[in-house]
């Protein structure tokens, strides 16, 4: 299905890029083309006067030139990061640089280069190669504060989306990761995580805690009914269990949209309230609502879910709490 040039806009809108590179006319060319569809950009073609204007926890991800005069895409991604640790990059480069040669030379960025991207390259490009990797750092950003609200467009969204966030935190940073879908089935995700995620094992991850799938019954009314008091307790052996692994976090994203179609409203804005508590152990929990489901709420519900959550995300755009 073919998008209108003003969805694609507001798609983007919310993601801030910072752009390096010393080649002039590569900036403008990049630079007006993002925001043309969207993007908020702070473009630069001296490495020392961006970093000179850096402010941390502003931009969703660098976009560095690795060949630059008087300090390279390298050299300057090391001082960003010692001043955000968080921020992610993608290097530009006119020569071929695979990611697992990147990985031998430098170990200790490696994590957080997201992508190497071969010049030239058009703006469609550019953008294709760009979105998936904001929508998994926007949600990094976002639940690095605890329970965050996140809203997607259709449930393949989500789970797309969901599984992206959480193979971060199984695959990269020692996590223990969990999802409760309510409208995808549980082998669907189990075979996309294989294939995707390239596991040879999962049976074993699912059985050591590494990886934990429940259906939206399983995990919110394992006994045919809404106890609040159980879902706490779950939360609490979850955690025990990740502690004892070594695991130093829970990554988790609930699918709450069969709230909804229970007419259980009421039911999620308690549990909302109850998981909004923080806990003494990471618990980096996202509440995953459809944008339909979502609007059926009142007025008077948003706004109680805005003050339980830490940190509420929507449409591709980071809103606040």
């Amino acid at each position: 299905m073919k998008h209108h040039p003003n969805e694609k806009k507001q798609q983007y809108r919310g993601n801030k890029l910072l752009l390096v590179d010393d080649e002039e006319d590569i900036i403008w060319v990049l630079r007006r083309g993002l925001e043309l569809q969207g993007f908020d950009v702070d473009a630069y073609t001296s490495p020392k006067e961006a970093l000179n204007f850096f402010k941390s926890n502003t931009y969703h991800l660098a976009i560095l030139d690795i060949r630059m005069p008087g300090m390279n895409g390298f050299m300057l991604y090391r001082k960003l990061k010692e001043q955000d640790p968080s921020l992610g990059a993608c290097f530009l480069s006119a020569f071929e640089i695979h990611q697992d040669e990147f990985k031998k030379v430098f170990p200790s960025m490696a994590d957080s280069v997201k992508k190497i991207i071969k010049k030239p390259v058009t703006i469609n490009k550019m953008i294709k190669e760009i979105t998936p990797i904001l929508e998994t750092s926007l949600l990094e950003r976002a639940a690095r504060q605890g329970h965050v609200l996140v809203v997607y467009e259709t449930p393949t969204d989500l789970i797309d989306q969901s599984l992206e966030f959480l193979k971060v935190g199984l695959l990269e940073n020692n996590e223990d990761v969990m999802l409760i879908t309510g409208s995808i089935p549980i082998e669907s995700i189990r075979s996309k995580i294989v294939n995707d995620w390239k596991i040879e094992d999962l049976d074993a991850l699912e059985a050591s805690g590494r990886v934990s799938l429940y259906t939206f019954s399983e995990w919110y009314m394992p006994d045919g009914k809404f106890d609040l008091k159980q879902i706490g307790e779950q939360v609490r052996k979850k955690i025990e269990q990740t502690t004892a692994g070594g695991r130093q976090a829970i990554r988790c994203i609930g699918d709450v949209s069969p709230f909804f179609e229970l007419g259980m409203q009421k039911e999620l804005l308690k549990c909302e309230k109850a998981l909004g508590r923080h806990f003494d152990f990471p618990f980096r929990s996202i509440c995953a609502y459809i944008r339909d489901k979502i609007q059926q709420f009142d007025g008077a519900s948003i706004q109680l879910l805005h003050q339980y959550h830490d940190k509420v995300v929507s449409g591709g755009e980071d809103t606040g709490s």
